[in-house]
């Protein structure tokens, strides 16, 4: 597949390479969910455009590096709380885990090289390795790096269009000048500082941790904010923070996001002759109707009787 266009942002979920992830809609404008995918010489090359913001959390593959370039200068992206900075790449060591956030619609480019297509050098910082866990890092902003390596992106993609450029001696060509910028972007050595407002009794990997383990927990199950301070053990202002930190929305939007996105699967899969939207609401903890449906249609553009119609 090299373009497709999705009707059902789920559908689009689904199609994302080199992560294994969970993603979330946030703040719906338009029902756009596309992406261009191709591999060349085992490189992985991704473009996606999202009709809304989003939040992703997963885990890279374990045999390679992502490396996520944001396309949309209006829209602000965040990595694990990191905001990135324009000319910045999120990179994903391999294996490692990540939170990618944003609010409004955008763009966004990747790409996964093979661990072993990484090239070294002695001014080049090798991986993590060993014991050391793996982690996702923002680079520095690097305008030569980020402009060199979008053009040869575009190219790529204007390429792709040809029959057998993937097998051809253009695309051995091409992966070759990829690899070397890869190398470039994945071996520079950075160092994020983090401005907060007082610190947590709890360092902010440890809340989120703990959170995503109970959640993992109930998956399928309504959560409330105070169960999730209980489980982490630490005030609500600390999980506020932390979240808005790492999700970039604060626990309450996480969870009303969580719960929306529970609904709509489950009425998207459901025969209408033998559900109600109000039983799945109260499955997954809601009786304001009203207020939910309307949160859902913001969200996803149509209204739960609406999802629930719709033939699969």
């Amino acid at each position: 597949m090299k373009y497709k266009e999705f009707q059902d942002f789920d559908h689009f979920a689904e199609s994302i390479r080199d992560v294994d992830c969970v993603m979330l809609l946030n703040n719906l404008k338009q029902n756009i969910w596309s992406i261009f995918q191709t591999n060349i010489s085992g490189i992985d090359i991704q473009l996606g455009r999202l009709g809304s913001g989003n939040i992703v959390e997963g885990q890279s593959w374990s045999n390679g590096f992502v490396i996520y370039m944001p396309l949309t200068p209006q829209c602000a992206y965040s990595s694990n709380g990191t905001v990135l900075d324009k000319h910045s790449f999120i990179i994903m060591e391999p294996g490692c885990d990540f939170c990618i956030s944003t609010k409004d619609e955008h763009d966004w480019c990747s790409i996964f090289v093979p661990t072993h297509q990484i090239a070294y050098d002695n001014n080049l910082i090798e991986p993590s390795s060993g014991s050391k866990k793996m982690i996702c890092r923002v680079s520095p902003p690097n305008r030569l790096l980020a402009n060199q390596f979008w053009a040869l992106v575009q190219s790529i993609a204007i390429a792709a269009n040809y029959e057998q450029f993937e097998s051809s001696p253009a695309g051995t060509f091409a992966a070759a000048e990829l690899k070397k910028v890869a190398s470039l972007i994945v071996g520079r050595e950075q160092t994020v500082m983090y401005k907060q407002g007082g610190r947590p009794k709890l360092p902010r990997h440890e809340v989120i941790s703990r959170s995503k383990a109970l959640l993992e927990e109930r998956e399928g199950e309504p959560v409330q904010v105070s169960e999730l301070v209980t489980a982490v053990g630490v005030s609500e202002r600390t999980l506020r923070t932390a979240f808005n930190e790492y999700f970039g929305v604060g626990p309450i939007k996480y969870l009303q996001l969580r719960q929306l996105h529970q609904i709509h699967r489950e009425l998207k899969k459901a025969a209408p002759e033998e559900c109600t939207v109000g039983k799945v609401m109260v499955k997954y903890g809601v009786w304001e109707f009203s207020r939910c449906a309307s949160r859902y249609r913001q969200l996803f553009g149509e209204l739960p009787s609406e999802t629930l119609r719709k033939v699969p």
